[in-house]
């Protein structure tokens, strides 16, 4: 059997729950929220729910939290952040007509504390939605209550489709399910590659999971898979958040020792989605590292507008590497990764 570490999640097709709910979306809520096909769909929603607006989005943010907006005809204002993730307050342009304010953690890192929201609440006509796909296993450490708040649960769960929005919608969701089976396909030729070592299988799955996003941007939001609904209900959330943790610790621990190595997330418990570090010649150790097997998310494509608004964006886009700490893997697993990891970074950089 291969062994690979990060990427997309494989599965294995549950051939009873396909049957049952084939072809069928969920109209039931799950954690409180509304399920939708994804966190790009959850956005969607809202930027459909009103007229065409300033929308004020971080300069660190990938095209599928940009794409929503100027779909339905948003202007899309960027807004910087300091070293620390936080939001730098003065390039927010809050002026009389009404907008929309984008924000979220990065990572653990706290972007606005509560006190700061409720400021800006009394000063403008602004509706506020909360992006919580870094840190949606744990408890929000603010108390302020957005109007909206998403996430893209797929990042979290080896699931085809999913994403989750808090707050009102009025228009309709579609029941089109052609990206999670199209997903849960490929998802499927994956296992299968790692059982059998077969490459025509690896290219095809391949192929398929870096153009399957594009049935979400061509079509309208839709509600999540009845499938992935049923497979996420019945997560242990609390086992998923030990798992993570432990992991992550295990690997942060590893990557802490080596100097050529500056870690981003603090401590573990309050993200976990990945480890993330910044290095030196990122472009070669992520190379190296796939050469190996393990795959290394580059956090994220920007515009030239995006870099040129702000300097940590552009340098977090030119050094940032996200390891995996997920649940697929165990603490001899983080080990490997932690050791491999600093192996590389130490060599491509001595």
């Amino acid at each position: 059997m291969i062994k690979e570490f990060g990427y997309e999640y494989d599965a294995v097709l549950d051939r009873k729950l396909w049957n049952e709910c084939k072809g069928k979306v969920a109209n039931e809520k799950l954690l409180g929220a509304n399920c939708l096909r994804s966190g790009r769909d959850a956005l969607k929603a809202i930027a459909r729910e009103y007229t065409p607006r300033k929308v004020l989005i971080p300069a660190l943010a990938c095209e599928s939290m940009i794409m929503p907006f100027e779909r339905y005809g948003h202007k899309v204002q960027f807004y910087k952040l300091h070293r620390d993730y936080s939001i730098d307050l003065n390039s927010l342009r809050i002026e009389e007509e009404p907008c929309l304010f984008l924000y979220m953690e990065y990572f653990g890192r706290p972007a606005i504390c509560g006190l700061e929201l409720r400021k800006l609440k009394e000063i403008g006509s602004i509706t506020f939605i909360e992006d919580r796909t870094h840190n949606l296993i744990w408890p929000n450490r603010t108390s302020f209550k957005p109007d909206y708040a998403i996430a893209s649960l797929r990042k979290w769960l080896p699931i085809p489709d999913g994403g989750l929005l808090w707050g009102d919608i009025k228009k309709n969701l579609s029941d089109d399910i052609s990206f999670s089976t199209t997903r849960l396909n490929a998802q499927c030729m994956r296992h299968e590659f790692l059982e059998k070592g077969d490459i025509k299988l690896k290219d095809q799955y391949r192929r398929i999971f870096s153009s399957v996003s594009d049935i979400i941007d061509n079509s309208e939001p839709s509600a999540m898979s009845s499938y992935s609904y049923e497979k996420a209900k019945d997560c242990d959330w609390q086992k998923l958040r030990e798992i993570r943790s432990e992991n992550a610790k295990i690997l942060m621990k590893i990557l802490n020792d080596c100097p050529r190595v500056n870690l981003i997330q603090d401590e573990t418990r309050l993200s976990d989605l990945y480890v993330v570090f910044t290095v030196s010649k990122r472009d070669e150790v992520q190379r190296r590292l796939s050469e190996i097997g393990i795959f290394n998310t580059v956090i994220w494509p920007l515009s030239d507008e995006q870099r040129g608004i702000c300097q940590v964006a552009r340098l977090t886009e030119e050094h940032m590497l996200a390891a995996p700490c997920d649940q697929r893997y165990t603490p001899d697993d983080m080990e490997y990764i932690g050791r491999e990891i600093v192996r590389i970074v130490s060599d491509v950089n001595k």
